[in-house]
């Protein structure tokens, strides 16, 4: 039987590296309780529901290899233990449609803010999210305009699992640096602004009391 196994980040779609990161945190969750005399059959069946993954064979055919060609596809899959690199790139074609990604995140709409929060706000799910990160600035073409549009989320959010992940962690690191930065300087306005208003509340507050006072002398 031959299989197809890739040898690069480049030919994992970020679909399965959602899958191998959710099996990987499964095994460890696991590993906890299990006794020596176990481990090692666990590992094995963890290493065939990896290749199974990322090979797209069935897991009944992945059991039945010889231990040679098991760990000679391992050998292959050593690269999952390196960082994902790549260029950042942002015009690609998927599944028929083209996309622009926007890298500024300055230029990014309230509604988009707000969902980019919504997926960020648990760590534990931002590998699970990748996908809707990545559908909240990538603005499907329509003629020869890119344009933002909220409601094609999921149909946007599907087409960016079959990215390749050498353009999926790039882009997403570059695009979340920036966008740390300017939820950095927001909240640096914030403060200087909170600070402007508070101070002119207060004199407010002191031109009321005076007035107040100057009132209740005249009243007396």
């Amino acid at each position: 039987m031959k299989i197809n196994v890739p040898t690069s980040w480049e030919a994992v779609s970020l679909r399965q590296y959602q899958a191998i990161t959710a099996l990987f945190k499964e095994a460890e969750e696991k590993a906890v309780n299990i006794k020596n005399k176990t481990k090692e059959l666990h590992d094995y069946h963890t290493e065939c529901a990896l290749i199974s993954t990322l090979t797209g064979e069935d897991m009944d055919e992945i059991l039945a290899l010889n231990r040679a060609a098991h760990n000679h596809i391992m050998n292959a899959l050593g690269f999952i233990s390196e960082p994902i690199t790549g260029k950042v790139k942002t015009r690609t074609r998927i599944n028929k449609n083209r996309y622009y990604f926007e890298k500024n995140a300055r230029n990014i709409n309230g509604g988009q803010w707000v969902t980019i929060m919504h997926f960020l706000e648990d760590e534990d799910k931002i590998d699970g999210n990748l996908h809707n990160l990545l559908a909240c600035f990538a603005y499907r073409y329509k003629w020869l305009n890119a344009k933002y549009n909220g409601k094609l989320h999921e149909h946007i959010a599907k087409d960016m699992l079959d990215l390749p992940m050498t353009t999926v962690k790039p882009l997403t690191d570059f695009f979340l640096k920036d966008w740390l930065k300017s939820v950095r300087n927001m909240a640096v306005y914030l403060e200087i602004e909170g600070k402007r208003v508070k101070r002119k509340a207060e004199r407010q507050l002191a031109r009321s009391k005076a007035a107040t006072v100057g009132s209740t002398q005249l009243t007396d």
